[in-house]
């Protein structure tokens, strides 16, 4: 009798190890499910802070390079000479380039907003300025252009001046005084689907006294290209 107690306290039923074995799966798929939670909560948070990073990047840069357009045409288009263009699809001027970007100086510098598989970009391309008005000389380039910011559903950009009435009026799509410069240049963005940061308001200032900026400064910086470059890279514009 002695032993047949002793046989039956010294192991486990195969029931017991069952329910066990059971247990010890259900608390490993716990931890297992908890760790990919964990994982994919990790990655997401981590391409929102690089979408976000992405996109204030783009939205200084096209803010730094618009603020500081130049008073220097870099076309002529029947007889006029071109110092800003600009529609609802693009925008093109001469502006400084940071070194870091380029050669440094005045580029004549493109964004535009282009169709691509799935939706629209927005690319950026700059040609040194040179003496040659020829629009071939910086639109034949075999540089090719930089994308700024994809998964684009639809954008525009925006133009405002003075009316005659030194009032500010209203947002226009398209640039009708390519010999002047406007007062404030609007990118408006609607991100994708798949996006997942939204574009920031953008209004940029120019830096330069648009209401200023005439044919006669035009015509005075070509006559003097070199010299002119100099001028405006300091700030002696009158």
């Amino acid at each position: 009798m002695k032993n047949k107690l002793k046989n039956k306290q010294g192991g486990f039923t195969l029931l017991e190890i069952i329910v066990v074995m059971t247990m010890l799966s259900l608390i490993m798929v716990m931890i297992y499910g908890g760790i990919q939670t964990s994982r994919k909560i990790a990655e997401k948070g981590l391409k929102r802070i690089n979408a976000s990073n992405e996109i204030r990047v783009v939205s200084e840069l096209i803010r730094r390079q618009v603020s500081r357009i130049l008073p220097m045409a870099f076309k002529e288009d029947d007889g006029e000479f071109v110092i800003f263009e600009g529609d609802d699809s693009h925008i093109m001027y001469v502006s400084p380039m940071p070194g870091y970007l380029g050669n440094g100086g005045p580029h004549v510098q493109l964004i535009e907003i282009v169709n691509a598989k799935g939706g629209k970009i927005l690319q950026f391309s700059h040609w040194l300025l040179s003496d040659s008005l020829e629009e071939d000389s910086f639109e034949d380039s075999d540089q090719e252009p930089v994308v700024l910011l994809e998964n684009i559903r639809g954008a525009e950009f925006s133009f405002v001046k003075l009316d005659e009435e030194g009032e500010l009026g209203d947002w226009e799509n398209s640039w009708e005084e390519p010999e002047t410069t406007p007062l404030m240049v609007r990118l408006e963005v609607d991100m994708g689907d798949n996006a997942l940061m939204q574009w920031p308001n953008m209004q940029v200032a120019l830096m330069l006294d648009a209401t200023a900026v005439s044919r006669r400064v035009s015509q005075n910086l070509l006559l003097g290209r070199s010299g002119g470059r100099d001028n405006v890279e300091k700030g002696d514009i009158r």
